[in-house]
């Protein structure tokens, strides 16, 4: 069985600027990209990723309306 570790790095969304929200969430975007393709590759499957994906994609989303709110 397959082992892979998955986003090792700490997500902390206790910032000081509301700026700093958008960074943090494209930063966790970015994570649960490298796990999506650490996933597929582990699995030799690209839908072992796909939520991670998904859910990237929704984070990046979030990102960009807080960017334009702002």
């Amino acid at each position: 069985m397959w082992r892979v570790k998955i986003m090792p790095k700490k997500l902390d969304l206790d910032v000081s600027n509301a700026d700093e929200v958008s960074d943090v969430l494209r930063k966790a975007a970015d994570t649960y990209y490298e796990s999506a393709m650490e996933l597929s590759s582990a699995w030799q499957s690209k839908s072992a990723g796909a939520p991670w994906i998904k859910i990237a994609r929704i984070l990046e989303s979030a990102a960009d309306k807080i960017d334009k709110t702002l």
